[in-house]
């Protein structure tokens, strides 16, 4: 009986490890001609590991609203409660003007994009959740290609109204057209 073949190892494939990760290279401008390589770890599916390897307008909003909602700790445990310490604005048990600032924003972006593209933002470049997981929450009523083609037309709209599209002069098109 001879043995079966092992399947042949591509050369730039992608090795899953725990937790179902991967290891991706990116190249990353630090300076006007310096570029080096760092090396992330992300879900396959997710949004650093579909966007990430562009670096257009769209991975750029979506990375600059996560960090805003962090920021802003609407997620947060306690999170509309005021801190108890010192503050920047000096006065005990207020919120700090960071934190103001970042939900101000946050609120801003919501009224220019909508309620439910921020919900779907919010699970897709927060979270990190899936294009599959989202659409297990609609109840398989849409399939995870018709999410993830919804996202990206999320995210171009989120490139838009936090000024990346326009200011950045980043590319904004849909991953459709760069695959």
């Amino acid at each position: 009986m001879p043995k079966p073949k092992k399947a042949k190892k591509k050369p730039g494939a992608e090795q899953l490890g725990p937790g179902g990760l991967v290891v991706q290279a990116r190249r990353v401008r630090t300076g006007t001609t310096a570029i080096s390589t760092l090396k992330v770890r992300c879900r396959p599916g997710s949004f650093e590991w579909r966007y990430g390897r562009f670096g257009n307008a769209q991975y750029h909003a979506g990375a600059a609203f996560a960090r805003l909602w962090e920021r802003s700790g609407i997620a947060s445990a306690g999170g509309g409660l005021p801190s108890l310490g010192g503050s920047s604005s000096g006065k005990p048990g207020s919120l700090a003007d960071a934190r103001v600032a970042a939900l101000d924003e946050v609120r801003r972006i919501s009224d220019t994009i909508g309620g439910p593209i921020q919900r779907r933002l919010v699970a897709y470049c927060v979270e990190g959740r899936t294009p599959k997981e989202i659409a297990a929450t609609y109840h398989h009523q849409v399939t995870d290609r018709q999410v993830s083609e919804t996202l990206d037309l999320d995210l171009i709209e989120l490139a838009r109204a936090m000024g990346f599209a326009n200011a950045a002069k980043l590319p904004v098109c849909s991953l459709a057209a760069q695959e």
